[in-house]
């Protein structure tokens, strides 16, 4: 949103009065200087590289002292320690693999998996669950000790809100498309689709309005006989 213009400077609020100036008679607010903008982005750029690099080099003058101490400690050179590390990394690369697979198998049965079923039987269609689980992915997620579902909001917030009650409520309501019967494009309805108008993925707003009031006519004719 631009930044008003003032007829006087009295009437600029004084906490900006430095970010305006006058011209033509009336207080505009400043242009900015877009070679001074450029340089400060550009030392500021300058500044984060050489604060990298000093870190990458404090980081491997710490890990050589490391690595001396440590062969010093065990009576070898560090050309046989280096050897030695590397032979335990390669020990190591199977069993952390494995950890690996088994966590991402555990991740999938209690969250991928579980929250599929829950949103195929909250209604999402058969034919967009896999891209309704694509959109999933940033609103759920396993608790830290992964033995219970969780639900984000938008901004990635945890909510208290539950797995079931997201999937039949919040989430239909967000994206009413990947759930059949909700009247969205290519949804279908509560019923025919000839009778809301959703017919070939189309939706007519007007067909699926008198469909719904009939549905509703209908359903209180029943309750009026159920009551006799």
């Amino acid at each position: 949103m631009p930044m008003p213009i003032f007829d006087t400077q009295e009437a600029v609020p004084e906490a900006f009065r430095a970010e305006y100036e006058e011209r033509e008679g009336k207080w505009h607010p400043k242009i900015p200087d877009v070679a001074k903008l450029e340089k400060s982005i550009a030392d500021e750029r300058e500044k984060a590289e050489t604060e990298r690099k000093a870190r990458n080099k404090a980081e491997g003058e710490r890990d050589a002292l490391k690595r001396a101490k440590d062969a010093k400690d065990k009576g070898i050179t560090e050309e046989q320690l280096a050897d030695i590390q590397s032979k335990e990394a390669a020990a190591r690369k199977p069993i952390e693999e494995e950890r690996d697979r088994l966590a991402a198998e555990n991740r999938k049965l209690k969250l991928t998996d579980r929250v599929k079923a829950l949103a195929l039987a909250a209604g999402v269609m058969p034919d967009r669950i896999t891209k309704a689980m694509k959109d999933l992915e940033s609103r759920v997620d396993l608790t830290e000790d992964g033995n219970s579902i969780v639900v984000k909001d938008a901004a990635g917030k945890v909510t208290a809100e539950t797995i079931e009650d997201f999937l039949g409520k919040t989430y239909k309501s967000e994206a009413p498309f990947f759930y059949a019967g909700t009247g969205a494009p290519g949804s279908g309805a509560e019923g025919s689709s000839s009778s809301s108008g959703a017919q070939n993925g189309s939706y007519d707003p007007v067909a699926a309005g008198k469909a719904a009031a009939k549905e509703q006519k209908k359903t209180a004719g029943d309750n009026a006989l159920a009551f006799r």
